[in-house]
Order: C-alpha cells, then sequence, then structure tokens
C-alpha cells in the first residue's frame, strides 16, 4: 500500500537519482516533499541540479517543501553543532515530515534517530530498493546490479545487511 508522503535527504535523493529510480518513488508515496535545505545541497552539484529541476517540472508528485518551523530546526542543529556536525537537510526533513504527517526518507543514522524522536516512520535506500523489487519494478539480478552501481560508487550503506537481502533472494552477495 502507498504511503501518503514523504520527505527526503540528499543522499537518498543522489542514490535514486543516480540509479534513474527517482520517479518510481511515486508507487510507494503520494508526494516526496523536497526540503529547502536538500534542495541547496543537491544543487551544488550541476547534473543534479538539472535532472531534479525537470523532476519538478514533469512530475506532479516530486514537490518543493519550505514550510518548516525554522525555530525547531535550529534549535535541532544547535545540539548537532556541538558534536561538529552539520546536518540541516535531516533535520527539515524530520521537522517537515513531523509537521505533514509523512514519512522520512534519510540514510543517515542521526536523521534516522531524530525521526524516531518526533514518531516518525523513516526508511532509507534500501528499503525503497526492496519495495521496488517487491513491486516488481526491478528484477533480482537488477537490485543486485542496483547495489552493485551504488557500491562501485562509494555510495555508505550497510553491506552486511545488502548482502543478506542478496542472499535472500537468490543472488550472491556483492
Amino acid at each position: 500500500m502507498r504511503e501518503l508522503g514523504c520527505t527526503i535527504d540528499s543522499s537518498c535523493v543522489i542514490a535514486l537519482e543516480h540509479l534513474n529510480l527517482l520517479p518510481q518513488l511515486s508507487f510507494l508515496f503520494s508526494s516526496v516533499l523536497v526540503p529547502k535545505a536538500v534542495r541547496e545541497e543537491l544543487f551544488k552539484r550541476r547534473g543534479t541540479k538539472d535532472r531534479l529541476q525537470s523532476l519538478f517540472d514533469t512530475y506532479a508528485f516530486f514537490q518543493r517543501c519550505d514550510g518548516y518551523e525554522a525555530g525547531t530546526v535550529d534549535i535541532l542543529l544547535a545540539e548537532r553543532a556541538r558534536q561538529g556536525m552539520h546536518d540541516r537537510g535531516e533535520a527539515e526533513a524530520v521537522v517537515q515530515a513531523s509537521e505533514f504527517g509523512a514519512a522520512v526518507i534519510v540514510d543517515d543514522p542521526w536523521g534516522r534517530e531524530l525521526a524516531e524522536r518526533f514518531y516518525r516512520d523513516s526508511h532509507g535506500t534500501i528499503w525503497i530498493l526492496q519495495r521496488f523489487h517487491e513491486l516488481d519494478l526491478i528484477s533480482s539480478t537488477n537490485l543486485r546490479n542496483c547495489f552493485g552501481s551504488l557500491r562501485r560508487r562509494g555510495t555508505r550503506l550497510p553491506w552486511d545487511t545488502v548482502n543478506s537481502i542478496l542472499r535472500e533472494i537468490g543472488e550472491e552477495p556483492l
């Protein structure tokens, strides 16, 4: 069953864009909200900027999301800055998901912890790719190829988990 909507962080957008699978998010979510901080991070990459702009222009479910409680994000970032980290995209994604009753698509462990603190469901790139496979949008071989492509690209994922998934579907681990 398709969830109502989600907010998404840059690492997931980058991974799914690399695999040319961003449009398929419409099979999982009625809307994909892209926070301002995430767009700003993505727009630093020319190719990603052009592709993202095309998605906004082409697909109604893929939407800019600028409305959020900035004070809440600033408090969360002050807490995170003490640890030497700057994760505005994750913070905006979680706060916006909380305000809109959406799920959060984020790979970063801090972003997932934050989503849990805000009582939001969170999923990452692995979950998205698994769901695409379960919906027969990608074959078992293609799922393995997707994970292989992300690994060669240097995407940080829990590779033990990926290999367990591949074994479960009858594919060779990476």
